[in-house]
């Protein structure tokens, strides 16, 4: 046979005391999290992943802590947990202030908004990885099996667990391989039973001392040969949060319908929705009509009443970014919009915003599933909106970084959004900044810098 790579890993995962397959996919999860911790700490993608999965499951998370110092593990796993934890509380909120007789008792008996499916969306991407190479890891043990060599080495080691096993005939039974692979297995559990029972047998004090190193290990080699390494395997107490979640993709949007059926009243709706409105979320990737913001806007203006926030992602329209900041939005900086622009109000009621190119005329549409896109949208966050002023007392030319300290003593680490249109300002200079605060680097991305005269 053609001898590849995975022919000599897997004939060196046979001289360890675990299954083979079982130590390839530990080392396989081990290497996913250190490319991970090291590589894509900062990696938008990555985090959202991380998101909608809710971390990584309780095996690999415990895996962090064998990684080597150099991938930076607990300084890594602070960040990914910032971002859950945020994920936490946005949910959490969010369902306290659209329900405040709310309790968790009875909150939890609903079967379409539980917390778990809320924040949880996606299992853990390392068990989802280490899933597909384990498939490939047994496989390339049935083709391995065949050749002398291996198949010596085979028959001297403790050979796959048992669950593997049981894996393997589930997906590749029809190999030809399966049947020899199947009568060493068979041969290795009864070696492994006479072990036990003379394990057993010289628990008397009579024979203690007639122990073999073999037999006292024999035990714990049951033990993994029957329901493989820990960690690898799930319990039976139904603790799979991904599966007690019951996630059901939301789609961002639905379907567009045919023009001839949006309300007709879809604005007028609107309008009376925001009259008394205390909180409105705005989904946007391109500038709303006038006419809507200024509807919009007077929520804002009084303050005790309600909020704005205003999500934009790809909007480069710095101009309106600041009218949006000016009218007292919360402005946040997102990934992961729907195409359209959306608008939610109070949590609990939503229309899309959708043009008819053919007349160039806006209409709105109810959303159905308002409720439900409230809560899977407001953890697309990834920043806020900042303005801010004070002197340059640092700056790093060649990382393209200057550092401005406000009226409060604070330092903020700012870089040019586009370095082009204007230079690196110098120590002393006094300047106003308009940018994103970016929370996966906590350095401001500058979309607008001026320059103010000396204070005297």
């Amino acid at each position: 046979m053609n001898k590849s790579h995975s022919y000599f890993t897997l004939l060196d995962a046979l001289r360890e005391p675990e299954c083979p397959v079982c130590t390839l996919v530990v080392d396989d999860g081990r290497a996913y999290l250190d490319h991970l911790l090291y590589e894509s700490v900062l990696d938008v993608p990555t985090r959202m992943r991380l998101r909608e999965s809710f971390g990584f499951c309780s095996w690999h998370t415990g895996q962090l802590s064998s990684l080597p110092p150099i991938c930076a593990p607990s300084e890594g796993f602070a960040i990914f947990a910032s971002d859950l934890l945020r994920k936490l509380d946005y949910v959490g909120r969010d369902i306290i202030q659209r329900q405040p007789t709310w309790k968790w008792k009875s909150w939890f008996k609903k079967t379409h908004g539980r917390l778990l499916a809320l924040i949880k969306q996606r299992p853990c991407p390392a068990c989802d990885h280490v899933k597909q190479f384990e498939t490939y890891h047994l496989k390339d043990l049935l083709d391995a099996i065949g050749d002398k060599e291996f198949f010596d080495a085979y028959e001297a080691a403790r050979g796959i667990c048992l669950p593997h096993l049981l894996i393997m005939e589930e997906l590749y039974s029809s190999h030809p391989n399966f049947s020899l692979l199947s009568e060493v297995q068979l041969a290795k559990a009864k070696s492994l039973r006479v072990t036990l029972e003379e394990f057993i047998r010289k628990q008397d004090c009579r024979f203690r001392d007639q122990m073999t190193a073999e037999e006292a290990k024999s035990p714990k080699a049951a033990m993994e040969f029957l329901v493989g390494r820990p960690g690898i395997f799930a319990n039976e107490m139904e603790h799979d949060l991904f599966q007690r979640a019951g996630v059901k993709k939301l789609p961002l949007v639905e379907p567009r319908p045919a023009w001839s059926s949006f309300l007709s009243n879809g604005r007028l709706e609107l309008e009376a929705r925001l009259k008394s409105a205390a909180h409105v979320a705005l989904y946007l990737r391109k500038p709303l009509p006038e006419i809507l913001f200024q509807s919009i806007r007077q929520v804002g203006k009084d303050s005790a009443r309600g909020t704005i926030e205003a999500v934009v992602e790809d909007l480069p329209d710095v101009g309106y970014l600041r009218s949006l900041h000016s009218a007292n939005f919360e402005v946040f900086y997102g990934i992961g919009l729907p195409p359209q622009t959306i608008i939610i109000v109070d949590r609990i009621k939503g229309w899309v915003l959708e043009e008819d190119e053919k007349s160039s005329t806006w209409r709105l549409r109810p959303l159905k599933n308002a409720e439900d896109l409230s809560l899977t949208m407001i953890w697309h966050k990834f920043g806020n909106a900042v303005s801010l002023q004070g002197v340059v007392n640092q700056r790093d030319c060649a990382k393209k970084l200057f550092c401005v300290v406000t009226e409060g003593k604070r330092e903020q680490w700012c870089r040019l959004n586009d370095p082009a249109a204007n230079k690196i300002p110098g120590v002393g200079a006094n300047v106003e900044i308009f940018g994103w605060e970016k929370w996966y680097t906590r350095i401001v991305e500058v979309l607008e810098l001026k320059f103010l005269e000396a204070t005297p």
